[in-house]
């Protein structure tokens, strides 16, 4: 995000160029506080089936819940650097997690201070056998980090910002301000579309806060964080340009070769965060699914037959708090993570 992380205090209007409606949750439902109390947790992950949920504090630990129940000690704590926008940030489980219990984390090491993924085998409810599977990852300005993380199709995909260097998002041979593809160990697939030996998939990236797929399919969005315009949802193609460099101009595709522009493009910033594509019990929020951290609002998208475009953003519920996560959780329902509690949307 922006220094939002660093817990200041954002106050925008919502002025989306995509029509909104709403503001009220399906009839019929309401949201709950799941878990109150938490330190600033960022993402999570659901083992599914289970009533077990893993997510990141910015301070460094790797938090378990089962059911209501934070257990009081961590799954691991990670040494770093939570200064700006920085700290534990994207956490995942390998697709085959009830295999071989593999966690994946993206977070700012304090030494070396670099930005890593690093996977963990959890046992017992403890991370072990720490394997940096992706590092150094440059974070030496604390802020624009991305940091966050998705298998699709078997392959880890990974969310950078640009380090606040716009220029770095526009060159294909770094890292930086791109959605990388690797394979779950690190090693780089022999498909990706800048060569062999090159994890970048896409690229002209400012800060891609947020990251998803559409389960069943290989579609990728990615909400992103514009500067004082232009946040924006982004359907990720191999290969792409997603405009963002220097002389950027609001309101147009953007700079570089050929430049894409969003799905969707808020003028007023929002800041969004991380999105889901939901199915569960909730049928009429199935689908595309974000909050946001400025005006604590969730965005349901309505999508056109091939989920390419968003032809709607239906407001769906509007609260008090900043939302930095959503997903589906325990019991099907949709859960929110603001930076103090877990809430849920279930049946009324």
């Amino acid at each position: 995000m922006r220094s939002k992380l660093a817990s200041v205090t954002f106050v925008a209007l919502l002025i989306a160029l995509i029509p909104q409606t709403g503001g009220a949750l399906p009839s019929g439902t309401k949201v709950e506080t799941y878990k109150a109390n938490l330190n600033f947790p960022i993402d999570m992950a659901w083992v599914k089936g289970t009533k077990k949920i893993f997510f990141t504090e910015k301070s460094g630990a790797i938090r378990v819940m089962v059911g209501r129940k934070l257990l009081s000690t961590p799954c691991t704590t990670l040494d770093v650097n939570s200064d700006g926008e920085s700290g534990a940030l994207g956490i995942a489980l390998h697709p085959h997690f009830k295999e071989n219990h593999k966690l994946y984390v993206f977070y700012s090491n304090a030494s070396p201070h670099e930005n890593r993924v690093t996977s963990f085998v959890v046992d017992s409810n403890r991370c072990t056998s720490a394997d940096n599977v992706i590092t150094g990852l440059n974070a030496s300005s604390g802020y624009h980090n991305g940091g966050q993380i998705e298998f699709v199709n078997g392959k880890l995909f990974v969310s950078t910002g640009e380090d606040h260097t716009p220029a770095q998002a526009q060159s294909t041979t770094n890292r930086l301000g791109k959605i990388l593809r690797y394979n779950p160990d690190g090693t780089i697939p022999n498909d990706n579309p800048f060569g062999a030996t090159n994890p970048v998939w896409s690229y002209g990236h400012r800060n891609p806060f947020g990251l998803t797929h559409k389960p069943g399919t290989g579609k990728i969005y990615s909400s992103e964080n514009g500067p004082s315009c232009d946040d924006e949802m982004n359907y990720i193609r191999k290969g792409r340009n997603y405009g963002w460099g220097d002389n950027y101009q609001c309101s147009t595709a953007g700079v570089g070769s050929n430049p894409k522009g969003p799905i969707v493009r808020w003028e007023t910033i929002i800041v969004p965060t991380d999105p889901t594509w939901y199915k569960g019990k909730l049928k009429r929020l199935n689908g595309l699914i974000m909050g946001d951290y400025g005006n604590g609002r969730l965005h349901s998208f309505v999508m056109n037959s091939t989920n390419t475009r968003v032809r709607r953003d239906k407001i769906v519920y509007d609260g008090a708090d900043g939302i930095v996560d959503v997903s589906k959780g325990p019991g099907g329902w949709l859960y929110l993570l603001t930076n103090s509690a877990i809430k849920r949307i279930v049946k009324a």
